[in-house]
């Protein structure tokens, strides 16, 4: 593949980079997606950018005529459009990337959901980014790594990035033998999850206060002294090494498992119930019906899931919407079978119980 890459600790570092070499600064703005992780938005408020976040449609693809109306409404110039491949489905981008061209916008394409390294780029990703940036750590076992890939090798010359010391290298090393020994999920003990469900389904919590910002701010999680880190040298050298096509056939037989234990189930629906035989799925995105209380019974169960609950305010619906009930299921190759049945049972049981009284 033309062009080249760099890496980083995280994606999210990646980013930073694009987001610095496209001239994001505290006299312009970005454009990103209203669904979003906070990590996406970081490392734009990290420079002092202004965030415009533009609406989504119910399939997470962005809404193009929306766009002339916030680049109107935007206080400073726009100077970069960030736009996802949502949980590994690769989208057409190419009316995106025009509409960006048109502008004198760069495009930076998020492939922080897809497979998407140096020795292996998920087809129809990286086609349209002027900057393309993943993260390879969530598909690969090593312990960081994040890449950003230019088509046009210039737009990343003299770059300068700092290695890890030796002793980080070893507390790299050790975080890979650990997590290779530990288990994706917790005991998986079917035949006890009825009284587990029992004794966590007896009292609904409290609802919380709502303390989002109307205006994104920068999350704890973005580290300022990473911004020019290098990827550990084990990372890379994992990432270099791995078994693609067992990292591929795995994520799509988990999710596979996911779309056949929802046929019939209640109070929810697959995102997107069918997978292409060319899309390397990072999650399991499952919409539900009632997050309270089945996204609480699910986390009192221990079961690995997660959801988008800290994005910033906008006024696209999808967003607010997905905020709560779009719900992200695991697909990791490193589950077992005996793993899976276990998420499934939970799963099901939980959304079977009965929701009365339940609080949107």
């Amino acid at each position: 593949m033309a062009g080249k890459g760099l890496y980083f600790s995280r994606g999210r570092y990646a980013l930073g980079e694009a987001y610095r070499r496209a001239g994001l600064d505290g006299n312009s703005a970005l454009l990103a997606p209203a669904y979003h992780c906070v990590t996406m938005l970081d490392p734009a408020l990290a420079l002092g950018s202004d965030v415009q976040l533009y609406p989504l449609s119910t399939d997470l693809v962005p809404i193009i005529p929306a766009l002339d109306q916030l680049l109107e409404r935007s206080g400073k110039p726009v100077k970069v459009l960030l736009a996802t491949h949502f949980f590994g489905f690769v989208r057409d981008f190419s009316g995106l990337k025009q509409w960006c061209d048109r502008r004198g916008i760069v495009f930076v394409e998020d492939c922080s959901h897809t497979l998407f390294a140096e020795p292996y780029q998920a087809m129809g990703t990286g086609q349209q980014g002027d900057f393309v940036a993943s993260s390879p750590y969530k598909f690969f076992p090593s312990a960081d790594g994040g890449w950003l890939y230019a088509p046009n090798p210039e737009k990343l010359a003299g770059a300068s990035q700092s290695a890890a010391s030796w002793l980080a290298e070893l507390r790299g090393i050790k975080h890979c033998f650990e997590m290779a020994r530990q288990a994706r999920v917790g005991p998986v003990d079917i035949e006890n999850l009825d009284q587990q469900l029992a004794s966590v389904a007896g009292k609904l919590p409290e609802a919380g206060i709502d303390q989002r910002r109307i205006r994104p701010a920068q999350s704890t999680q973005y580290q300022p002294d990473l911004e020019r880190a290098d990827a550990f040298r084990s990372s890379r050298w994992l990432i270099n090494h791995q078994s693609v096509s067992a990292i591929i056939s795995k994520r799509q037989a988990n999710y596979r498992r996911w779309l056949q234990a929802m046929e019939g189930l209640p109070n929810c629906h697959a995102l997107y119930p069918e997978l292409p035989e060319h899309v390397v799925p990072y999650m399991f995105p499952l919409y539900i019906d009632h997050p309270m209380p089945h996204f609480h019974w699910l986390k009192q169960l221990a079961v690995p899931v997660w959801r988008w609950d800290e994005m910033a305010v906008s006024d696209c619906p999808v967003a607010q919407d997905y905020r709560l009930h779009l719900l992200h299921l695991p697909c990791h190759q490193s589950l077992n079978d005996d793993e899976m049945n276990w998420l499934v049972a939970a799963l099901t049981k939980a959304l079977r119980a009965s929701s009365n009284g339940v609080r949107q």
